[in-house]
């Protein structure tokens, strides 16, 4: 085995810097300048390619971005709207475990916990579904039907279609 098999030529991160100090160790260290000469060649034929490469997977990723961000978006929400009435029914359930497994009446309030969170629930879900209405008000007081000619906006009635 000749001494230009034992060098090894390393060229760090591809640094201009580094680059030369690894062909000068390379070639003090009785390294075959044919093989620089090669690898360089190499380079350059395989460097715009691996930049077309870089590019096509920029351009993936600019567009791919949107969508994942989406999805993480859609993800948050669904975790949001689901499961969180989902944690307060268990933490109730789970108090009135505890209260019916210690003394059946030991609370009233640990008795009745997990009928009180269900309905804390349907009644959250009620306002939002009363929101979502839209119910015609008046021009008085908020959320009444009340108006007082001459006070306040007068609005036309529309047709909900």
């Amino acid at each position: 085995m000749s001494s230009s098999d034992d060098a090894e030529l390393k060229l760090g991160e591809g640094g201009g810097t580094e680059t030369l100090t690894g062909i000068t160790n390379f070639l003090q260290d009785d390294g075959s300048a044919g093989k620089v000469l090669s690898a360089s060649f190499i380079g350059l034929v395989v460097s715009p390619f691996v930049a077309f490469a870089d590019v096509v997977q920029a351009i993936g990723t600019f567009f791919a971005k949107p969508f994942s961000g989406a999805g993480e978006a859609i993800s948050a929400l669904l975790a949001g709207l689901f499961e969180a009435p989902g944690d307060l029914l268990d933490a109730g359930a789970d108090i009135t475990e505890t209260a019916l497994r210690t003394a059946l009446g030991e609370t009233l309030a640990g008795i009745i916990a997990f009928p009180l969170t269900v309905g804390l629930v349907v009644l959250g879900l009620y306002i939002v579904t009363l929101y979502l209405r839209e119910d015609e008000t008046g021009d008085t007081l908020p959320g009444v039907p009340v108006d007082i000619p001459f006070v306040g906006v007068e609005e036309e009635d529309t047709v909900d279609e």
